[in-house]
């Protein structure tokens, strides 16, 4: 059993092992892209501060495709899980690959494709044919049997009196967003913002939601899901961020929980 708000300070799969079925609303995460072929991943450069961001492709994938078929068991029914990604110069391809292995080899589907559009870019200006990275994706997932059924939050705008057909709200498949909620350079250089969260949350989420995020960093979700009244259960290997973490929401608790 797992408590809700709560981080727990271990692998994602340990943490999963002892939730209940059907147990959590939405799965909002960013994983590791994977991003470098450099011999030791970032962990040596310092994007990280524990995790050694250095798996083959096929090990990589293989991972993610082991991620998805956990999140069959917890999520419930008609929950969608929200996956931020993104490709690098040494992995430009691995983004698509990924999508098509989990559609084979899982209980889910890719049902849209969000485009997260930030503040600046990179990388800077240092490579004639490679251009700055602005955006990125978040890939809405839904099982393949609920695809016509999966939790959206917009309404009907206008029925036709002709033909019945109903017309909804129009939500863009793009986000503008910041980048992150300030640099944590010792702990995490590949966080998000709970602006992106929140967004995302307007349009999937309701209040009382149960979001799981496996790879909680430095608590962006968490703090996302407080501001938005909902419930979070997150995940994460390094210790030191599990406690800036936890630290950063207490923060936001005492503004917005009056």
């Amino acid at each position: 059993m797992v408590e809700l708000n709560c981080i727990y300070n271990e692998n994602c799969f340990n943490t999963m092992s002892r939730m209940e079925n059907n147990s959590v609303d939405i799965v909002l995460t960013s994983p590791p892209y994977n991003m470098t072929k450099r011999k030791g991943g970032y962990a040596d450069t310092g994007r990280y501060d524990v995790y050694q961001d250095w798996l083959t492709e096929d090990e990589y994938i293989a991972n993610t495709v082991r991620l998805f078929n956990e999140f069959n068991s917890i999520i419930v029914k008609n929950g969608i899980v929200l996956y931020n990604f993104s490709y690098s110069i040494e992995n430009p391809t691995l983004p698509y690959k990924i999508v098509s292995y989990i559609s084979e080899n899982t209980e889910w589907d890719l049902v849209d494709t969000i485009i997260w559009k930030k503040k600046s870019g990179l990388p800077f200006p240092a490579n004639q044919r490679r251009l700055s990275r602005i955006w990125e994706f978040v890939w809405v997932f839904a099982r393949k049997s609920e695809i016509n059924t999966f939790n959206c939050n917009k309404k009907i705008k206008s029925i036709s009196e002709k033909t019945g057909q109903k017309y909804y709200e129009v939500y863009y498949n793009i986000i503008n967003a910041d980048n992150n909620d300030g640099a944590t350079p010792k702990l995490n250089q590949a966080t998000y913002s709970t602006d992106l969260c929140s967004q995302l949350f307007q349009i999937y989420g309701k209040e009382g939601y149960v979001v799981y995020d496996p790879y909680m960093g430095t608590g962006t979700t968490g703090c996302a899901c407080i501001i938005n009244k909902m419930s979070y259960v997150g995940s994460e290997i390094s210790e030191d961020q599990c406690k800036y973490a936890e630290e950063r929401i207490k923060k936001v608790e005492k503004k917005w929980l009056i």
